[in-house]
């Protein structure tokens, strides 16, 4: 039975999502830095009160962003981890291109950028942890395939795929240092091949 506070809920959290996807617009269309929340609003066609009913200030929109765009990323690696057919080395790389696709676009990259302030360190930090607890079981069960298919050397599938995912976080931070997102990824996709014991003696 619905009620009419499962109602109201219900038509609290659709505000909000509304409010998550006008930010994201407005921070794609004329990224971070120059959007405001009057603009977001303006997006959404509310009031500015209603705002702040939901974010306390821009931080916590843009926070809620990136939550989503970690969550984006996350039904990728998902769904090509659950494709039929594909070996454990190649679901592994799916998530590797997933990652790589994130901040391709110019806005993409700035609103990473700002979550890699010393200022937005603890939302940094948040949202690699969001990553990890979504993914480990995803990852987990491709180095498990590959453990058991020959692929991979024998090892603990947890802390390998934690390993895994912690190399990859780092993703953009090296590119920051200079290098291109297909460099590092190609990189890093060698380094955790080898990681996992791909073509190397120990797996068959």
């Amino acid at each position: 039975m619905v009620t009419i506070a499962t109602r109201a809920a219900e038509r609290r959290e659709s505000r909000r999502e509304a409010l998550v996807d006008a930010a994201f617009g407005v921070f794609m269309d004329k990224g971070v830095a120059s959007s405001s929340v009057d603009d977001i609003v303006k997006a959404a066609g509310v009031a500015k009160g209603t705002f702040y009913l939901y974010f306390q200030t821009k931080d916590d929109a843009i926070n809620a962003v990136a939550e989503r765009v970690v969550d984006g990323v996350a039904e990728v690696v998902e769904t090509a981890a659950a494709t039929p057919g594909l070996s454990p080395v190649d679901r592994l790389l799916s998530l590797g291109r997933s990652v790589g696709q994130v901040g391709t676009e110019p806005n993409e990259r700035e609103l990473i950028d700002v979550f890699h302030r010393p200022a937005n360190r603890a939302v940094h930090d948040r949202l690699a942890e969001r990553i990890l607890d979504r993914l480990i079981p995803t990852v987990e069960s491709i180095v498990a395939d590959g453990i058991a298919s020959g692929q991979f050397a024998d090892q603990d599938p947890r802390l390998a795929a934690g390993l895994v995912l912690a190399t990859f976080t780092s993703l953009h931070d090296l590119v920051g240092s200079g290098a291109s997102v297909e460099r590092v990824t190609s990189e890093l996709n060698v380094f955790i091949l080898r990681g996992l014991g791909y073509g190397q003696e120990g797996a068959r």
